[in-house]
């Protein structure tokens, strides 16, 4: 079967170790969504948590924008990144989402949740139309996808 050799799907999000880079979204960026004094609260000032939860968040983004090209989106600074802006406030809600499972008491978790499942709503409805000025893949035939078909038909069922 060829399904067996298929190459799995996998979204890898590297450190980059030249520190020019910009990361698409930081702890700063967050602070639209969590007050800084919450989040040093939560993470005990360890900001390797911030940057987990927003580590996560993308990788999740990313499982629902497999049409786009999201290296080169997450990869995008200045100006460039207008154009993300609702995209940066979806993934800014997944990160919360994930920062706040250590639970605290200055966070809205009903609110959280219900801006998460409306980011992955958005999401959802990206991944299925395309969007203008968002970089695609480029056609090439080692993406994995899907066939399938339905039941087969016998006349003996009767």
């Amino acid at each position: 079967m060829a399904g067996l050799n298929a190459k799995p799907l996998v979204c890898v999000l590297t450190a980059q170790p030249n520190k020019s880079i910009m990361p698409f979204i930081t702890k700063q960026d967050l602070e639209t969504h969590i007050w800084p004094e919450g989040m040093a609260v939560i993470s005990r000032d360890d900001d390797d948590k911030i940057n987990e939860a927003i580590q996560s968040a993308m990788m999740e983004a990313s499982q629902y924008l497999t049409r786009y090209n999201t290296e080169t989106i997450f990869s995008s600074v200045g100006t460039d990144k207008l154009k993300y802006a609702n995209l940066i406030t979806y993934i800014k809600d997944i990160a919360k989402w994930h920062f706040i499972n250590v639970v605290n008491v200055q966070v809205d978790l009903e609110l959280a949740e219900s801006r998460y499942d409306r980011a992955i709503k958005a999401l959802i409805h990206i991944s299925k139309n395309v969007m203008n000025g968002w970089p695609l893949f480029e056609e090439d035939f080692d993406r994995p996808f899907l066939a399938g078909s339905n039941r087969k038909f016998n006349h003996d069922g009767f």
